[in-house]
């Protein structure tokens, strides 16, 4: 579960990558550029421990109410939770 996990892991953080790109050239982009940023910094964590008994993320909490047209919101709260579930090997 763990190899599959990190591609879905890796393919968020290239669209939240993209986000942040949108932000710095003054584009619109999904959520703040520091809420941006947080959830990088989260699911780069996350790729890094892959335990969720030594680290869990924290954006859940505030992005549930952010409006997620293009379902990002959605593959984030997605990714939270399937990392909540790996077990180890």
């Amino acid at each position: 579960m763990k190899s599959s996990f990190e591609l879905l892991l890796n393919e968020v953080i290239k669209k939240i990558d993209d986000a942040i790109n949108r932000h710095e050239r003054s584009e619109v982009a999904h959520l703040s550029f520091q809420a941006l940023m947080q959830v990088k910094d989260e699911l780069e964590e996350m790729k890094k421990v892959m335990d969720p008994k030594m680290y869990m993320p924290g954006y859940p909490r505030f992005i549930l109410d952010w409006p997620g047209e293009d379902g990002l919101i959605a593959e984030l709260i997605n990714i939270s939770y399937l990392y909540g579930k790996i077990r180890e090997s």
